[in-house]
Order: structure tokens, then sequence, then C-alpha cells
């Protein structure tokens, strides 16, 4: 991927926040920020289950996200409507488009939610991007004869624009969204302690493990995750009939908290549609295309090794050939 030029740093975009006034109501202050395709659903629904933590209504309320195109936010009682029944410790959304805004959403969000804890979830980027390429076909977003190595020259194109950011371009937001190191200074430097990198590699391979160190970062109890179901959410499917695969996006967007009320009719349905529309063959990533990320990864992979060695944290060893 020769003659890409540096991921631009986020722009700035004005504070428009809604500061918390007295009588908005609760806001959280539990927020999984990123990224996207990094098993932040799986997060946010093991984190659930803890007696300590609770939800917002639906999983991604996407409040601060106006921040990351210049637009202002809605009123803070619109955003605090969302955890009305919340009473627990920890109230929590997850938003994973958040962690793109850097610095400056995460000092409006300091400023809204005081008290707030934020915690990203970090995925290979190679891995990450062509999760994010298969989540986005199977959401009838891309050409349906788009392959993966076109998918990477769309990419490069609005890269080079400076458009692949934009809401109209979101389903190219594949390559930037791996460029880890330009947005998490920001975090850390406006929330400290209080945000927390963690891996999908390690969620994926022990979820307890991952989800009692979580609860030890929140200072809650870790001896009740032993009973939680932990087993992974959202994961990406291709489609054999376009019509089909459209109401079923709908149907779920649209019956989010329905089915968060009851999981169980969730996984019988999705069995059922599966079976019925899932596609017979699923196209793998070939060796060409890996060496052609791995490559455009290598140098903002170690930036970011730099800057988690300053926090003492340690990439998963499936991120070698990526640094």
């Amino acid at each position: 991927m020769s003659g890409i030029p540096a991921q631009r740093s986020s722009s700035p975009v004005p504070a428009l926040a809604h500061r918390k006034s007295e009588g908005s109501g609760r806001l959280p202050n539990l927020i999984v920020v990123g990224v996207s395709r990094a098993g932040t659903t799986s997060l946010f629904n093991y984190l659930s289950q803890h007696p300590d933590v609770g939800t917002s209504e639906v999983k991604e309320l996407r409040y601060f996200t106006a921040l990351r195109h210049g637009h202002p936010l809605e009123p803070i009682e619109s955003y605090a409507a969302h955890f009305k029944g919340c009473t627990q410790r920890y109230a929590m959304e997850a938003t994973p488009g958040y962690f793109y805004g850097g610095g400056i959403l995460a000092s409006v969000m300091r400023d809204t939610c005081p008290s707030v804890r934020a915690l990203v979830s970090l995925r290979n980027p190679v891995d990450r991007c062509w999760s994010w390429f298969r989540f986005v076909k199977s959401r009838d977003r891309l050409p349906q004869n788009m392959g993966f190595s076109a998918y990477l020259d769309r990419c490069e194109e609005l890269r080079r624009e400076g458009t692949d950011g934009t809401v109209e371009h979101q389903p190219y937001w594949g390559l930037s969204g791996g460029c880890y190191a330009d947005w998490l200074d920001g975090w850390v430097g406006e929330l400290g302690d209080r945000f927390r990198v963690s891996f999908f590699e390690d969620m994926e391979a022990e979820p307890a493990k991952a989800v009692q160190e979580h609860c030890d970062w929140l200072g809650i109890g870790g001896e009740v995750v032993d009973a939680f179901e932990l087993s992974g959410t959202n994961k990406s499917q291709l489609y054999k009939n376009r019509l089909l695969q459209r109401g079923a996006v709908i149907l779920n967007r649209h019956g989010e908290r329905f089915f968060r009320r009851h999981p169980a009719v969730k996984r019988t349905l999705r069995s059922g549609y599966y079976a019925i529309n899932r596609a017979s063959t699923s196209p793998q990533m070939t060796q060409s295309e890996r060496a052609r990320l791995e490559e455009f990864y290598g140098p903002h992979n170690a930036r970011l090794l730099g800057m988690l060695a300053g926090l003492h944290v340690s990439v998963p060893s499936n991120w070698a050939a990526a640094t």
C-alpha cells in the first residue's frame, strides 16, 4: 500500500456539549467507546450480567458521535432518558464509534459525565478490517460484486481525499479504523486511569478472565463471572437473498429493545434465519491481501506499541506479524 499519506489527526470540532444540569436524570459512568468489530457487543452483554452494572435500553446510543462530524449534541435530557430504570452502581452504554473522536470527544464526555470510565477493545487491525468489510457487506452497504481488494482500493482513494471518515462513506472506514494510535493518546490524556485498553483476542480466548479483569478495574466483585453466559455475539454472516437480508437487518434494528429483554427469542429467530438465508460458502482473505494490510499497518502499530508500553499494556501474540 505504498503512496498512502499518514493518517490525519482527528480534526477539531466545536465542543458543543450540553453540560449536565440538575434534574436532567442519571447519566452513564461506564461507556464502551470502541472499536467497531472488536467484540463491543459481547463485552456489553457480558458486563451487563453483573448485578452492579445497569445498561441503557439499547446498546448504542451514539449521543457523542455528533462531535466527530462537527455537529451539536442533543439536549442532555434525551441522553439521560435512556437510563431511567438504571439504579446499579454503574450505568453503561456502548458506542464503538466514540473512540474515533479522540481527545476532543473524550473531553466533552468527561465534562458531561464527570465520573465516567471508558473502556476500549482493540483488535488486530488486519483482522478488524476484514471483519468490517464482511459486516458492511452483510448489511448490503457495499456493491454485491465488490471483492476485498477492490474494497481496499476504494478505502485508499477516500483516505487520500480525507473523506473516508464522513457519514456517507462510513462503509469504507475499514482501513483507517485500524490506525488506533491516532486517537489513543487523546483518550489517555483526558481520562488517565479511568480509561482502560483491552483486546478482542484476549476476550475471545479467555472471556471469563477478561471480564474478571474488567470487574477488578471497576472495583466490583468478579466472583460472579463464573455464572455468566459468555458466548460471542454479533458475528457477520453473508447471505443468499438480498431482500430477506434487508428485512432481517431492519427487524434486528427496530426490535433491539424487545430482543434485549428476550434473548432466547432472538437466538431462535437467528438460528432459523441462518438456516434459510446464510450463504453456503464464505470467502476468505487471501495471503496477498493480508500482506498488503500488514505492510500498511506496520508503522501505525509500531506507534501504538510505543504508547501501550507507556501504559504497561502488551498486545496479544497474534499481532506479531503486523508489528
